[in-house]
C-alpha cells in the first residue's frame, strides 16, 4: 500500500512540476513567472526583475508578464523596479505566480545611481548630490544633440563656439571643458572635437537611458581631468523579450534624425543592436551692426563701434552603430561586450579643399562576479579608436591628420561588511596621440597607472562618513596622490546634510606637453608645448541641504574649488605673437545651485533650478572671465491618459544674465563689451496611441531669439525659431508581444 501511494505522490509531483520545469542547456530547470502592472491593473512592459544576489533576471513583455529560469525550487528574493515607479523586494517560489502591483513614486530619490562612488546607490544615499537627466527629462525636452539638452537641464552651463575649429566647447559653472570629465558607462573616452574638449557629436541621443551628473572634484575616484566634475554617460540596455524601435525627428534644415533599435532579454541573455541616421544642415548668422566697445587707457575713455561680424556653423551627416550583448555564465558571474561605430562627415568648410572625416570605433568588455551576497569583483577593458581624416576630393586622397587611440584596462572590488562597505581597484590607460599641432604632424605615448581606496561607513542610521584616497603614477610625473572626504547626516526624515572636501588633479595633455603649431599655417604666430609644465591641482570645498516631502523636492548647495598650476597661453615675451603654455597664476570659483522640483498627483511636474556662479580671473582689478553670473532653467511637464490614449505636454526654458567681459591690450589698458542677457524656450506636445504608436509636435525657440555673431564666444549661436515633428514606434507593442 506504502509503495502504491508512493508511486501516485511521485506521479502528482511530476506533473505539478511539468507545468513550470523545462530543459535547458541539458539541465531541468524551473520557471518562477509572473505578472508586473501600474496601480490601476494596466501592465508595465520593460519592468526590471532580478534575482537578488545573483546575475540573473528578466524584464516584462507588453502583457507585463515575465519568465526566469531557476536550478531549484526554492524561494529567492526578486527585486522589480521601473521608471517613474517605487522599486518592490519580495520572496518568490517557482511554481506559485508573482503579481505586483507598482505604485507611482513621488519622487527620484529610491533611482539606483552609480557614479559618485562607483557602486550602486539609491539617489538618497550617495554621499555626494547628484543630478539625474533620466530618459523621462530626455523625451519631453525631445533635443537633437546633448549640447541642447544639457543646456536646458543644468544651470551654469554654457555651449560655446570655437571659431578655428568651428566646433561647440562647454564651461560649466566656471569651469572649462578640459576639466569636466565625460564618461560612457563609466568609462572615459578618447578624441577631441573643439580645443580641450570631447567631440560631442559621437554622443547619440537615442542611446541614452540616463545622465548621471556631479559637481566638482571626483578625481579620487576618476583620476585626471575630473576637477570641475563628471558626467556620466549611461546607454540602453535591452528590457524586454523583445525589445524594437523605430524612430524618426525631422526639423528640416534644423536636424533630421532617424533609428532603428532591436534586442532581447532573456533568462540569461541579452542583446540590443541600433543604428542611427542624424544630419544638420550649415548655417550663417549675420550682424547688421557691430557691438559697442568701451576702450579705458591713459589717455582716456572711448566708445567704437565694430565692423559686423558674421559667424557660420557648420552641419554634419552622421552614422551611428552599436551592439550590446550580455550572458550570465553562472548565478554569479556575468559578462557584457559593446562595439561602437561613429562616422561623421562634416560640411565643407567655405575656401577649404577639404573636407573633415571624424571618425571613431570602440570596444567594451565587462566581467562581473559575485563573491558573496554583498560583495562585488569587475573587471573590465576598453579600446578607444578616434581619428579626424582630411578628404582632399579634388586630388583624391584622404589624409589622417588626428588619431587618439586610449587602451584602458580596471579591476573594482566593493563588499560590504557591516557597516562599512570598502571599494578598492586599480587600472591601466595606454594613451597614444597623433596630432597634426605636433612638429612634423609627430605622435607621442603616455602610459598611466593608478591604485584607489575608498571606504563608506554608516556610523548611524542618520550619519555616513565617506573617506577614500587614490594613488595615480605618471611616466613623467611619476606619483600623486587625491585624498577626498565627505559626509552624509539625515537628522530628520526630509532632510540630508551633505559636507565635503576633496582634491582635483589634471595631468598636462600630451599636446600641451608637445605642441608645436603654426596657427593658420600662415606664420601670424606659433603655438608651443611645454615639457616643464607641471599637473594642475584644485582643492574643492562642497556644502549642500535636501529636503523631501512627497512629491517636493529641494535642494541648495555651494561649492568652492581653488586651482593651482593653472595650465593656459601666454606670449612668449620675445617681441613675436608666439604663445606658450605654462602653469600661470592660481584661480578660484564660487558656485551656488538651488533645484526645486514638484510633483502633483494629477500628472504635473515642475522643476526648476538656479545658479549662481563667480568665476574669479581678475587681471589688474577687473574680472576677465567669459562665463554668465546669473542662470536659470525651468520645466514644467504634463502627462495624463485619456482611456487608451495618452497625452503629454512639456515647456522647457533657461535664461542667462547679461554680461560685462574685459580684456587687456596691456597692463594699462583693456577693453569692455557689453553681452545682453538671452532667454530660450521649447515647446512639445505628444500623444501616444495604442499598439506602441507616438506623436509629438515642438517648437525650438519659441520666441524667436536671434543670438548674433559676435555673441559666440560665450555661446553657440542660434538661428532663430524652428519646428519638429517625431514619430516612434514600439514595434514589441505594435507587435503584441
Amino acid at each position: 500500500m506504502r509503495k502504491i501511494l508512493r508511486i501516485l505522490f511521485l506521479m502528482l509531483t511530476v506533473a505539478s512540476t511539468s507545468l513550470y520545469a523545462v530543459e535547458d542547456d541539458g539541465y531541468i530547470k524551473y520557471q518562477l513567472k509572473g505578472t508586473i502592472t501600474d496601480n490601476e491593473g494596466n501592465p508595465l512592459p520593460g519592468a526590471s526583475v532580478v534575482v537578488v544576489g545573483t546575475t540573473i533576471g528578466a524584464g516584462t513583455n507588453s502583457s507585463g508578464e515575465f519568465s526566469i529560469l531557476l536550478k531549484e525550487i526554492k524561494s529567492v528574493v526578486l527585486r522589480i523596479s521601473f521608471m517613474g515607479y517605487e522599486p518592490v523586494t519580495l520572496s518568490a517560489t517557482p511554481g506559485n505566480p508573482v503579481t505586483v502591483n507598482m505604485i507611482p513614486a513621488e519622487n527620484q530619490l529610491n533611482d539606483v545611481v552609480v557614479t559618485g562612488s562607483r557602486i550602486e546607490k539609491p539617489l538618497k544615499e550617495v554621499p555626494v548630490l547628484t543630478r539625474v537627466i533620466s530618459q523621462t527629462d530626455i523625451e519631453a525636452l525631445n533635443p537633437l544633440n546633448i549640447e541642447s539638452l544639457l543646456q536646458y537641464e543644468l544651470p551654469g552651463l554654457q555651449i560655446v563656439y570655437n571659431s578655428m575649429s568651428q566646433l561647440p566647447e562647454i564651461k560649466y559653472q566656471g569651469v572649462d571643458g578640459e576639466y569636466m570629465l565625460f564618461l560612457v558607462d563609466g568609462e572615459r573616452v578618447s578624441g577631441e572635437g573643439a580645443d580641450h574638449n570631447v567631440d560631442f557629436s559621437r554622443f547619440n541621443i537615442d542611446d541614452i537611458e540616463r545622465i548621471e551628473v556631479i559637481k566638482g572634484a571626483q578625481s579620487t575616484v576618476y583620476g585626471s581631468n575630473a576637477l570641475g566634475g563628471v558626467i556620466n554617460i549611461i546607454t540602453k540596455s535591452a528590457k524586454r523579450p523583445f525589445t524594437g524601435n523605430i524612430s524618426t525627428r525631422y526639423a528640416g534644415n534644423n536636424g533630421q534624425k532617424y533609428s532603428v533599435s532591436a534586442g532581447t532579454k532573456q533568462n540569461r541573455f541579452s542583446s540590443l543592436s541600433s543604428i542611427t541616421y542624424r544630419m544638420k544642415d550649415t548655417y550663417t548668422i549675420g550682424d547688421k551692426k557691430g557691438k559697442t566697445m568701451k576702450t579705458v587707457s591713459p589717455d582716456g575713455t572711448k566708445e567704437t563701434i565694430t565692423d559686423p561680424s558674421s559667424t557660420t556653423i557648420y552641419g554634419y551627416h552622421i552614422w551611428d552603430a552599436s551592439q550590446k550583448l550580455g550572458y550570465a555564465f553562472t548565478d554569479k558571474l556575468s559578462g557584457e561586450i559593446k562595439g561602437t561605430y561613429y562616422h561623421n562627415k562634416r560640411d565643407i568648410r567655405v575656401g577649404k579643399v577639404f573636407q573633415d572625416y571624424f571618425i571613431d570605433y570602440t570596444l567594451n568588455g565587462k566581467l562581473k562576479y559575485l563573491i558573496g551576497e554583498k560583495q562585488v569583483l569587475t573587471g573590465s577593458y576598453v579600446f578607444d579608436n578616434y581619428k579626424k581624416d582630411k578628404n582632399y576630393f579634388e586630388a583624391g586622397f584622404t589624409r589622417t591628420d588626428y588619431r587618439n587611440r586610449q587602451h584602458i584596462a580596471r579591476l573594482d572590488y566593493s563588499g560590504t561588511f557591516g557597516k562599512h562597505t570598502i571599494s578598492a581597484g586599480g587600472e591601466g590607460n595606454w594613451e597614444y596621440l597623433k596630432h597634426y599641432m605636433l612638429k612634423d604632424s609627430a605622435n607621442a605615448s603616455i602610459n598611466t597607472y593608478a591604485m584607489y581606496l575608498q571606504e563608506d561607513w554608516k556610523i548611524t542610521d542618520q550619519l555616513n562618513l565617506i573617506a577614500g584616497i587614490r594613488s595615480d603614477y605618471h611616466e613623467k610625473y611619476h606619483w600623486h596622490v587625491t585624498p577626498k572626504v565627505s559626509m552624509m547626516y539625515r537628522p530628520i526624515e526630509i532632510l540630508t546634510l551633505r559636507a565635503g572636501y576633496s582634491q582635483g588633479f589634471r595631468s598636462p595633455t600630451i599636446k600641451e606637453l608637445y605642441e608645436y603649431y603654426d596657427m593658420g599655417g600662415m606664420g601670424y604666430f606659433m603655438i608651443y608645448g611645454n615639457k616643464d609644465l607641471k599637473p594642475e591641482t584644485s582643492n574643492q570645498y562642497s556644502l549642500s541641504a535636501e529636503a523631501t516631502i512627497g512629491g517636493f523636492n529641494f535642494s541648495v548647495s555651494a561649492s568652492h574649488n581653488r586651482f593651482k598650476n593653472k595650465i593656459t597661453l601666454e606670449n612668449v615675451g620675445d617681441g613675436t605673437n608666439d604663445l606658450r603654455y605654462i602653469n600661470a597664476d592660481n584661480a578660484k570659483a564660487t558656485s551656488l545651485e538651488t533645484i526645486i522640483r514638484y510633483k502633483i498627483p494629477m500628472g504635473l511636474i515642475f522643476t526648476g533650478s538656479y545658479a549662481y556662479v563667480d568665476d574669479h580671473e581678475e587681471v589688474n582689478g577687473k574680472n576677465t572671465s567669459s562665463v554668465r553670473p546669473h542662470t536659470i532653467t525651468f520645466n514644467a511637464m504634463y502627462s495624463h491618459k485619456y482611456g487608451k490614449i495618452g497625452a503629454n505636454c512639456s515647456l522647457n526654458g533657461q535664461w542667462a544674465s547679461a554680461l560685462d567681459r574685459y580684456t587687456f591690450t596691456n597692463n594699462q589698458t583693456y577693453r569692455m563689451v557689453h553681452y545682453n542677457a538671452r532667454t530660450m524656450c521649447t515647446l512639445n506636445i505628444g500623444a501616444t496611441f495604442p499598439r506602441g504608436i507616438a506623436l509629438n509636435v515642438g517648437v525650438d525657440n519659441l520666441f524667436n531669439y536671434k543670438d548674433k555673431a559676435s555673441d559666440s564666444s560665450l555661446q553657440l549661436p542660434q538661428k532663430g525659431i524652428s519646428f519638429i515633428g517625431t514619430l516612434n514606434i514600439n514595434i514589441a507593442d505594435f507587435l503584441g508581444i
